[in-house]
């Protein structure tokens, strides 16, 4: 007889991991920390390979001696969706932005930011970390009998889309972890995982997941900060992440990121009101003269001085304005955008393009 399995036996962990480890194999025996997946996925394995007809074969097929496949030069991917929970979400924005910066010394203020400025350079991923950037991770993915485990070495966000869905009621997270470690000492298949009783432990004896929620939401209309009632809002971050160099076992050497650029798109939806309408001076007013707007958006009194409390600032860019004048709650309106570099005094590219500022109990140094 054979044994049928279920997705709440398989799990997904994370470690955190410094730069300076950044060709170091992942450990069977480390404590890996429980990424909360919706829908367990299975890591996709993108090799070098090839095959064609070559001269001495007489006939329309290709043979077996055709083939050409190799780990070396190939790269793994692991898509996912997570609600998103407070001692999670900053390590998982500062993966995919690679910035961070801390103050306080409990509760902590975390920053993530993503401009044009000198001082948010891409980062050395072989360099040792500081502030938990370059952020990179481990992976253990658990399988539902013993010696079925894999690991993934040095893996990066490449994307990922933070989502406050509110007929869900929950912020929700997805993206792509990317790794250039493909090689049969560094992509581990056939393992047994020993620490914690073969299991990933929380990132929190008590997680608190994020609700989809702002005490203060405005856009600017005209150059004029404006209340909204936002029915929903998302923002998609893509960083083109990927493998640069070669080494004797054909793994990665290093990253690019944000080459030629780190990209930030979105939507939000907002009803159809006396502040968001199609007056003279409003939306569409905007859309057609391309207008940049500022977009705020807080959990909390603005001070981000308590656990959970959360402000994003973001300059957006109109791609579009779309109408659901059908919808149950009233009219709607939906604004896809992008996230543009505002300028400041003299035309100088130097204000803030995203800016997230979130407060829980945990320090980047305990990642």
């Amino acid at each position: 007889m054979s044994k049928v399995y279920g997705k709440s036996q398989y799990a997904i962990g994370i470690k955190q991991k410094s730069g300076s480890a950044f060709a170091t194999a992942a450990q069977t025996d480390t404590a890996y920390q429980l990424l909360p997946v919706i829908n367990v996925s299975s890591p996709v394995l993108n090799l070098v390979e090839s095959g064609e007809i070559r001269s001495n074969n007489a006939g329309m097929i290709e043979t077996d001696f055709d083939q050409f496949r190799t780990r070396k030069g190939g790269f793994v991917t692991l898509d996912f969706e997570v609600p998103a929970e407070r001692e999670g979400i900053v390590r998982l924005l500062t993966s995919v932005l690679q910035d961070h910066s801390e103050s306080g010394a409990g509760p902590y203020v975390h920053t993530i930011e993503a401009s044009s400025s000198a001082a948010l350079s891409r980062p050395d991923f072989d360099a040792t970390s500081s502030a938990g950037v370059p952020s990179l991770f481990d992976i253990a993915l658990y399988g539902p009998a013993t010696a079925e485990d894999k690991l993934i070495t040095s893996a990066a966000l490449q994307s990922l889309t933070m989502n406050f869905d509110m007929s869900d009621g929950r912020c929700l997270l997805s993206g792509t972890f990317y790794s250039g470690f493909a090689s049969s000492t560094t992509f581990l298949v056939g393992q047994d995982l020993t620490a914690n009783s073969q299991e990933p432990t929380l990132m929190h004896t008590a997680p608190t997941q994020i609700e989809s929620y702002f005490d203060t939401k405005t856009l600017d209309i005209g150059g004029t900060p404006t209340n909204a009632i936002i029915t929903g809002v998302s923002f998609t971050f893509e960083n083109n992440l990927a493998r640069v160099g070669r080494n004797a076992n054909g793994d990665t050497e290093n990253y690019a990121f944000g080459i030629p650029s780190v990209n930030i798109t979105g939507e939000i939806s907002l009803m159809y009101d006396d502040n968001f309408n199609d007056g003279a001076s409003n939306v569409i007013a905007d859309f057609l003269a391309g207008t940049p707007a500022t977009l705020i958006l807080q959990q909390g009194d603005g001070t981000v001085s308590s656990a959970g409390e959360m402000n994003i600032t973001a300059e957006i860019y109109s791609t579009a304005v779309n109408y659901d004048l059908n919808a149950d709650t009233g009219a709607i309106i939906t604004i896809p955008f992008k996230v543009v570099q505002p300028t400041t005094t003299g035309g100088v590219h130097s204000g803030t393009a995203f800016k997230f500022e979130y407060c829980d109990n945990k320090s980047d140094t305990s990642w």
